[in-house]
């Protein structure tokens, strides 16, 4: 049986600010030097818990699957 290996991220979160948590999220997971399999994001890790939907709602295609999209292909992993 091969192993599953998984690494959870939890950090602080910008509040409403999808560009700066994408790019924070983008350095550690960048800076992960071992292989995993699968790695966890904190809850609305995009958006900072904000209850305002209209300013920070995405298309499913949109900036934050899209990031999500090409970092699980870099990093060969799911994301």
């Amino acid at each position: 049986m091969k192993n599953l290996n998984i690494t959870i991220i939890q950090s602080d979160l910008h509040w409403e600010s999808i560009d700066k948590n994408l790019e924070m999220f983008s350095q550690k997971i960048t800076a992960i030097a071992e292989h995993t399999d699968l790695i966890v994001l904190p809850e609305m890790f995009n958006t900072g818990f904000t209850m305002n939907t209209g300013l920070v709602a995405e298309q499913m295609n949109g900036k934050t699957m899209q990031w999500m999209w090409r970092l699980s292909k870099e990093k060969k992993c799911v994301l």
